[in-house]
């Protein structure tokens, strides 16, 4: 949980003598410069900052300083440190709803109590963090939305935390096609997100959700080709901070095309799965996205490869093994063997794992599981 420090137009003398007095006990505390430096929470953090700021020293300042608090209602609790308020003053502070007040000449003991509270109180609200996987198509048709629907079809059946509740989210609004795989009605209206990320709560969500019998719940939008809609980086993460309350995995199936949430979310993903098929440009593909998404500062998850539709030998050799070992050097991968079932169940409306249960593809995508399961919330 990130602490800051900021003078929002008092006495620099002032601020070091508080930086000092608080600096042993809260020994993270950041000092920034503007209300711009606070950062808000990343998709991986999810929850609220604590900021200290000193008050400005004329007092025709303080509703400008209160107007920029309640703007961040939602992401930062203040302890604004000052000299004598009004009582007009300290009402409008209180009726933000985010903030307290602290007497300049007030022990450092009251500043830290109320850093302590809040600490308590936003920890004990939190949800358990669910497991976030990302699977990444290297390119157009490598069976992404396939391994994803078959991954979370397999979590749902081994029923792991919060009643074994699994979600998949389809983050391709434009051409979206998961519940065709799964002979389902999209319900997931991304313009009630865009428009007012702050109105989704339980019952939203629940509406949103097309529920399979698998038990795996279905976040996908009527697909509409031509109408761009993309989310924001504040509507996912309020989508995700809700989801987080209900789900033990999360299971994204982004599209090719990179957004603007794209970073973030893979940011905030246990595991990465990059998926791409055995040719020499597939596995060029493979190998670029891996390198993108590596190169990628907050990205700490698991990166790891599928290669999709994998021809066998007689005794079971993955065919041209040398070329992905040649391009793809050291990197882990999974191999998952091509089935003329894939298209039959496509065709049916129904995931592998269900209408195929003999199928050896099930064991390929068991060992992608086993890998989900082995992630750990961060």
């Amino acid at each position: 949980m990130p602490n800051y420090l900021l003078n929002a137009g008092g006495d620099d003398r002032a601020l070091e003598d508080i930086e000092r007095r608080i600096r042993l006990a809260i020994p993270d505390l950041k000092r920034v410069a503007s209300f711009e430096d606070i950062a808000k929470p990343s998709l991986r953090e999810g929850t609220r900052s604590i900021a200290i700021v000193l008050a400005p020293a004329a007092a025709t300042d303080f509703p400008e300083l209160v107007g920029r608090i309640g703007k961040r209602k939602k992401d930062v609790f203040f302890v604004v440190v000052g000299g004598d308020l009004s009582a007009r003053d300290y009402k409008l502070l209180m009726q933000t709803g985010n903030a307290e007040w602290v007497a300049e000449a007030g022990s450092t003991e009251e500043i830290l109590n109320i850093v302590r509270r809040e600490k308590e109180a936003i920890g004990a609200g939190a949800p358990d963090r669910p497991v976030v996987v990302s699977f990444v198509p290297s390119g157009g048709g490598v069976g992404n939305t396939t391994l994803a629907i078959e991954t979370a079809v397999q979590l749902a059946k081994r029923k792991v935390g919060k009643g074994g509740r699994v979600a998949l989210i389809d983050l391709d609004f434009q051409t979206s096609h998961v519940c065709d795989y799964l002979d389902l009605a999209p319900k997931f209206r991304v313009e009630e997100i865009i428009e007012a990320p702050e109105r989704l709560d339980d019952h939203l969500l629940d509406v949103f959700a097309s529920r399979h019998s698998s038990g795996v719940d279905v976040f996908a939008a009527p697909r509409e080709r031509l109408r761009v809609r993309d989310l924001d980086v504040d509507s996912l993460s309020a989508l995700f901070e809700r989801m987080a309350h209900h789900y033990a995995y999360i299971l994204a199936d982004l599209p090719v095309s990179a957004h603007s949430w794209t970073g973030p979310l893979l940011a905030a993903s246990e595991g990465i799965l990059v998926t791409g098929v055995n040719t020499i440009p597939g596995l060029r593909q493979i190998a670029d996205a891996v390198r993108a998404i590596r190169a990628e500062r907050a990205v700490y998850a698991d990166v790891r490869i599928i290669i999709n539709r994998c021809e066998l030998s007689v005794f079971g050799k993955i065919a041209r093994n040398d070329h992905v070992t040649r391009v793809l050097g050291e990197e882990k991968v999974f191999y998952v063997r091509d089935t003329a079932s894939a298209i039959e169940c496509v065709n049916m409306g129904e995931p592998i794992t269900l209408a195929r249960t003999s199928d050896k593809i099930l064991k390929d995508v068991g060992a992608i599981v086993d890998h989900c399961l082995a992630l750990q919330p961060a």
